[in-house]
């Protein structure tokens, strides 16, 4: 049989625990997760269910749709080590080994060949008692960079391309069908279609689902692409996408100050990611909207009529007058106010969570009524998010995110679309400070 692995590489924490506990832990889990941006007013503490969770509250904080650090923490005091095992195909695969009773690494489950019979050959017929967390270190992912082969988890890189859309599967991308015939990809972007060639640049390790860097992470939010919905925009209750796939920078920390070992997640969310969907009609004729102007709706949500006060621009018109007409449709939905959780699991961590309780949210507790193994507390954090454009002051046109899109809700065939923008502000612009 020709193996798959070829080295087998260890780096041990020495003096892990050994000093009183400087951090003040209430619990005695290996290990927690904590919040370190957005900053919060101030953190509460509650136990429920046999789960910790960290509410970060941020009363005042208001961030724009994109440009903000998402930073997350994750901290061990017992940790062992980080294993690494080598392919064949050259692909290092890492964890970090948080326990060890046996103190015999044998961490099978970690590499592609399952049939070997453990991680050290040492510890040949040796029960696999290991706890451990899939994660390395990643300079950078974005969309439609291609990423780093040598590292990471195939397998989690490859489901992070955008699907080919299939009717009735639970994709990871968001699709709608426009009234003009058009399946397309809504929300964020997230890299290019699936080709089933793993040397094509869409291979780009950043989109929906677990990260292929921290493969044990997930992130909850309820929110846009986030959500699940069939092509006619409706929603498919009880299910979202894991947003953990969308982390651009992964670091480690063999000992900090406080004698933890600690790996950091960093996001910097593009557009689309933390923004609702919404979709415009304004070509109105159906009796049953009669007086009002255009119809809106938002992330799945009913049909909303309003009355427009500033006029739909034409191309010729100047661009304080489409600016006003643009901010006018946002300033109906925003600013946004959201919920994001987070939780780390041992070994993979889920692409889609689903409500498994039914109390209308997404939480660490639907992560372990999945079968999933929680080996850090939950965070929490309230967000208050407003789109960009509703901030800047710019004498050039501010064009509608990708996320506003325009179709027939009356059911008369025509959705008035204005004429379309593109670009970008060019010339001198200002962002206020929201108040």
């Amino acid at each position: 049989m020709k193996t798959s692995l070829l080295s087998i590489a260890l780096t041990v924490i020495l003096g892990l625990s050994t000093q009183a506990d400087a951090n003040n832990w209430r619990s005695k889990s290996d290990a927690r997760l904590t919040i370190a941006a957005p900053e919060s007013t101030f953190v509460r503490e509650r136990h429920r269910d046999g789960i910790r969770t960290l509410q970060y509250r941020n009363k005042i904080g208001a961030l724009s749709t994109t440009q903000w650090p998402l930073i997350l923490r994750f901290e061990s005091r017992t940790a062992v080590g980080f294993a690494a095992s080598v392919t064949a195909q050259e692909q290092k695969r890492e964890s970090l080994v948080l326990r060890d009773p046996d103190g015999c690494l044998n961490l099978a489950s970690l590499v592609e060949d399952l049939m070997l019979p453990a991680f050290n050959p040492d510890c040949a017929g040796l029960a696999e008692d290991e706890t451990y967390i899939e994660v390395q270190t990643e300079k950078y992912d974005t969309f439609e960079l291609v990423d780093n082969r040598q590292t990471g988890n195939d397998f989690v890189r490859e489901r992070l391309v955008d699907d080919v859309y299939n009717d009735g599967a639970l994709l990871n991308t968001p699709y709608l069908a426009l009234k003009q015939d058009k399946v397309t990809a809504v929300g964020p972007k997230t890299g290019g279609p699936a080709t089933g060639d793993p040397d094509r640049p869409e291979l780009d390790g950043y989109g929906f689902g677990a990260d292929d860097d921290f493969v044990s992470l997930a992130i909850l939010v309820d929110i846009g692409g986030a959500r699940v919905f069939d092509l006619d925009f409706n929603h498919v209750p009880g299910v979202i996408r894991n947003i953990a796939g969308f982390i651009n920078v992964v670091s480690a920390e063999l000992l900090d100050g406080r004698n933890q070992t600690a790996i950091t997640a960093t996001m910097h969310p593009l557009a689309g990611l933390f923004e609702p969907i919404a979709v415009f009609d304004f070509s109105v004729t159906n009796p049953d909207y009669a007086g009002f102007d255009y119809l809106q709706r938002v992330d799945s949500g009913p049909i909303t009529a309003f009355k427009l006060m500033a006029s739909v621009p034409e191309e010729s018109d100047p661009p304080p007058k489409a600016n006003e007409f643009y901010d006018e449709i946002l300033s109906t939905y925003y600013p946004v106010d959201l919920k994001l959780r987070a939780v780390v699991v041992a070994r993979q961590a889920p692409a889609f969570i689903h409500d498994l309780n039914h109390d209308g949210r997404f939480t660490a507790k639907d992560v372990k009524m999945a079968g999933y193994e929680l080996l850090s507390n939950e965070v929490e954090i309230n967000l208050t998010v407003t789109h960009d454009n509703l901030l800047i002051e710019s004498p050039d046109i501010k064009c509608l995110p990708r996320t506003v899109i325009f179709d027939d809700l009356d059911g008369d065939g025509k959705n008035g679309e204005p004429f379309k923008c593109s670009g970008k502000s060019g010339s001198g612009r200002s962002r206020r400070v929201p108040r």
